[in-house]
């Protein structure tokens, strides 16, 4: 069923969220979520648990120095150690800058940034969320389908397994309150939008 206007900008408006965690863009999150009612930030979990410099400083312990607490932020880390996953891995990335191109998608260009990291995906949805809200906005009901299929094959064909295996690799490792929030909620919410839109 086609998402409403409201539906894919608060979807859209997610993933921004989501984009800023990922990449630590701290001023951007502080911003977004001075700009929610109350309620609204409330509503998300790992908020409470917020800590500018703590939250930072797990964030790259988490996803930048390998070490104890290194958990991958990379879809290509969750595939398999033989020559054969590892090619498929190699495909598959290729692949997915196929997609991006399709969108006109240089952000993790912009980033310096692998367009396999979280983050790159998740702005890719932001990405293609805006151009969604535009299509409904003007009525545009083939540019609306294709976008859908876009994110719809991007999630099953790049994102799904990883957020899984990612899911499962922190668990015994995130020992921040913000990210043992965060993690589940971002598997969740992203398995969400992949059914909605």
């Amino acid at each position: 069923m086609p998402q409403t206007l409201e539906e894919t900008y608060g979807n859209l408006v997610l993933c921004q969220l989501f984009t800023n965690i990922w990449f630590g863009e701290w001023n951007e999150y502080e911003k977004r979520m001075e700009e929610f009612p109350k309620e609204v930030s409330a509503a998300f979990p790992f908020h409470a648990h917020y800590d500018r410099e703590e939250t930072a400083l797990w964030r790259e312990n988490y996803f930048t120095i390998p070490g104890e607490y290194f958990i991958p932020p990379y879809l290509s880390s969750y595939y398999g150690k033989s020559e054969e996953q590892q090619e498929k891995a190699r495909q598959d990335i290729l692949c997915l800058i196929g997609e991006f191109d399709k969108l006109g998608f240089y952000y993790p260009l912009k980033k310096k940034e692998f367009p396999d990291h979280f983050g790159s995906l998740t702005a890719f949805f932001t990405a293609a969320l805006n151009e969604q809200v535009k299509a409904i906005q003007q009525q545009d009901e083939e540019t609306r389908s294709k976008l859908n299929e876009l994110l719809i094959e991007v999630y099953r064909n790049y994102m799904k397994a990883s957020l899984e295996k990612m899911l499962q690799h922190s668990t015994n490792k995130l020992s921040d309150p913000f990210f043992q929030a965060f993690i589940p909620y971002y598997v969740n919410n992203m398995q969400a939008l992949a059914i909605e839109v």
